[in-house]
């Protein structure tokens, strides 16, 4: 399978760095301005009545501390950008491996979608319900109820039997044990990684047809082997 990369964003500092930036060029300008005053009065001042320094080194310190905390948003800016850069740069080695992504999500792709998801323990009943990005029930499905990791196959088909469009669909799944007691369930998307997109400083992984962040990634495998 061939990937992808995709950038729809300036680098993840940028924004805040361009920040830092203007605020260094205002502080600059500001105590231009201090310094131009503070020489002008100096100059002025009536030798037998000098002035009183203390304010004018009280704001001397000030300056001092506005322009310290400016340099350390700008180090921490650097290492926030560097983060991610080093973190994009790894995200692309996932591309053709096969991954577990945690999310409630299912993408229908040429009419076919997996909805996978584990049970604790095994389960006396499952529903999958199906919806569509306005949150109406698509379709309803009975589930496998297997302990451990379970797969099933949605034709992308509705509860009416049309067949609806690809994309992706928010899943929800219930289960029951013996005692009709509801099970927790943890919903995952399983695939192989189609390409990376970096959006607004996120990275985004790419899995059938499901775009979620890299911080929903829940597991890594090899790329799946094909039988010859």
């Amino acid at each position: 399978m061939t990937g992808s990369i995709t950038s729809n964003y300036t680098s993840g500092g940028s924004a805040a760095s361009g920040s830092s930036t203007a605020a260094a060029a205002t502080f600059g300008k500001n105590f231009d301005t201090f310094l131009k005053l503070l020489t002008t009065q100096l100059q002025n001042q009536d030798p037998l009545s000098p002035m009183d320094t203390t304010q004018f080194t009280q704001q001397l310190v000030q300056f001092s501390s506005v322009e310290q905390a400016i340099r350390q948003n700008q180090n921490l800016e650097t290492l926030i950008a560097m983060q991610k850069s080093t973190q994009a740069g790894n995200a692309v080695s996932y591309i053709g491996k096969e991954v577990d992504l945690n999310g409630s999500v299912v993408g229908l792709v040429d009419s076919v979608g997996v909805v996978t998801y584990e049970l604790p323990e095994a389960a006396s009943r499952t529903t999958i319900n199906i919806y569509d990005k306005d949150g109406k029930l698509v379709r309803r499905m009975e589930g496998t109820n297997n302990a451990g990791r379970n797969a099933v196959e949605w034709n992308g088909t509705s509860d009416t039997g049309a067949q609806v469009a690809d994309g992706d669909y928010k899943v929800e799944v219930v289960s029951q044990n013996a005692a009709a007691q509801n099970i927790t369930v943890k919903t995952v998307i399983t695939g192989v990684v189609s390409d990376v997109r970096f959006v607004n400083g996120t990275t985004m992984l790419t899995v059938d047809g499901v775009t979620l962040p890299l911080t929903q990634l829940g597991a890594v495998r090899g790329a799946p082997t094909t039988s010859s």
